[in-house]
């Protein structure tokens, strides 16, 4: 079994997607992002990098530590089968949901459900859930658009459910890894050619055959 076998397309999106998760995940308030565009003079905490830095931290700062969801998403709309949902319509939904998770995470910091002071800089959470928690709490029917904010929340779980579970990119990765395996092994293992024993061809000139004559061992 060839590399053309394997599965290019869970390659290259389940590393890029890996890569967002560990430019999320490793993000530092130091690093340069597009709000924070200083570069630390101990260099780049990150463990991706400057790129990395950038889009990791930057996700971070908007959505708080909902976007490493947004990374999971994005591997799973991409080799999602069978396609169930347009990538359009997967990345929108995304947003969506990351967005709304955003909204809850600051409606628990707000309640003091949990300690804001203890938590670190991943735990933060993003201006994009303190500004919408902000305009709702500003509005004439703040419940209204809360119940708005639930029913959207469930729409979209609904609509991202065969996309969400991670039963499928797991049964697909550990597919590529055993056809890689069975690849080197068969490359390891190849048996090799067949060696014969030389022979001699003979005439026998009352018949006009030719007899294949193999030399005792």
């Amino acid at each position: 079994m060839g590399f053309n076998k394997l599965r290019i397309d869970y390659l290259f999106f389940g590393g890029t997607g890996f890569f967002l998760m560990m430019s999320v995940c490793t993000a530092d308030f130091q690093d340069p992002t597009v709000f924070n565009q200083l570069y630390p003079s101990n260099g780049i905490s990150n463990w991706t990098g400057l790129i990395g830095a950038i889009i990791g931290g930057s996700l971070l700062e908007v959505f708080g530590p909902s976007a490493l969801l947004l990374a999971w998403l994005f591997i799973r709309i991409n080799l999602h089968h069978p396609r169930r949902i347009s990538r359009l319509s997967g990345a929108y939904y995304a947003f969506v949901l990351v967005f709304l998770l955003s909204i809850v995470h600051e409606i628990i910091l707000r309640n003091h459900f949990i300690d804001s002071a203890d938590l670190n800089y991943f735990w933060q959470n993003g201006y994009a859930g303190k500004l919408a928690l902000g305009w709702i709490e500003s509005s004439a029917y703040p419940v209204l658009y809360l119940a708005g904010v639930i029913g959207m929340f469930i729409l979209s779980f609904l609509r991202m459910f065969h996309v969400l579970s991670p039963l499928p990119f797991i049964s697909g990765f550990f597919s590529i890894l055993y056809n890689l395996l069975s690849f080197i092994a068969g490359k390891i293992s190849r048996p090799p050619a067949t060696d014969f024993p030389p022979s001699r061809q003979l005439t026998d000139f009352k018949h006009n055959l030719r007899i294949e004559e193999y030399p005792a061992s």
